[in-house]
Formats: structure tokens, C-alpha cells, sequence
């Protein structure tokens, strides 16, 4: 793991997160999207740190290799603050190389400076990552008993 580095993602980032998850090729948004569109969703999430947190994975030899965005959540069940980890990935040429790990950590460690109550994220069974149990080899436990609701607001 010595090789890669976690760091805050900066605007110069933004092109190469926004190839990195073009390449990931799971997103249909980012197949119809431009690369001008991709970059300017990536920029204003790097451009408001009061509510997100972009962390970025740089590999060596390799550049940019991974991504984590977690986003600052109030919470009046819990009293104070919890941190959600939306998009985690990792580009397929550095899996194995411990760049997932470290994004988590570094989201889980900024969550606790925050004085966050809990992390919290959800992953696609379909996955990779889940179905080698990426998060559970991590620590975390998943909720079985929740059920996630979504109701699309675009077409």
C-alpha cells in the first residue's frame, strides 16, 4: 500500500475522477455525458467541502486510481452528525493494491474529526466489491433489516 497516496481531492482532480468513473462503465449518465458535463459535476462537488468530502487515490506509476465521496449528513435521531460514503471506487487496474482501503479509512477517519455519530454507505450486491466482501473485511456489518427506497426524479 505504500505506493499510493490519499489525499483531498483538488479542482486540477476533476478530469481524472471524471474518467475514472466514465471508466468504470457502470454509470449510464456518464456514457451519455460529455467529458465538459463529467467534469463540471466532479468540480462542484470538490467546491463544497462544508457538505463533501472528495478523496482521491494516487497510485505511483499509475496516477489517479481511486475515488471516495462522502457527504456530511445532519441527523436529529442521533443528535448530531453522520457521514455517508457515496461513491467508493477504484480504477480496475489498481484493485488488489489497497487503494479501497485506504479511501475508507481516510472517509472513516475524516468522519470521526467531524464528530460523526456513524458512517454509512450502500453497496450494489452485484458488485465485485460486495461479493468478495470488500466492507465486511473492513468491519462493517450490513443492515439487513433496512430496505433502500428510491424514486427517480429524472427520466
Amino acid at each position: 500500500m505504500s505506493t499510493i497516496t490519499v489525499f483531498s481531492a483538488q479542482t486540477q482532480d476533476a478530469a481524472a475522477i471524471a474518467a475514472l468513473l466514465k471508466g468504470v462503465g457502470w454509470f449510464k449518465a456518464h456514457e451519455r455525458a460529455t467529458d465538459e458535463q463529467a467534469l463540471q459535476a466532479v468540480a462542484a462537488l470538490i467546491a463544497a467541502p462544508h457538505s463533501s468530502l472528495l478523496l482521491v487515490a494516487e497510485h505511483a506509476s499509475q496516477g489517479l486510481c481511486g475515488y471516495c465521496a462522502v457527504h456530511w449528513l445532519p441527523s436529529a435521531v442521533l443528535l448530531g452528525w453522520e457521514a455517508y460514503v457515496s461513491e467508493l471506487f477504484v480504477a480496475d487496474s489498481a484493485r488488489g493494491l489497497g487503494a479501497g482501503t485506504l479511501l475508507l479509512n481516510a472517509a472513516t477517519q475524516a468522519a470521526r474529526e467531524r464528530s460523526c455519530q456513524r458512517i454509512w454507505l450502500v453497496n450494489n450486491r452485484e458488485r465485485p466489491s460486495y461479493q468478495r466482501g470488500f466492507y465486511q473485511q473492513q468491519g462493517w456489518t450490513e443492515q439487513a433489516e433496512m430496505a433502500r427506497f428510491v424514486l427517480p426524479l429524472n427520466n
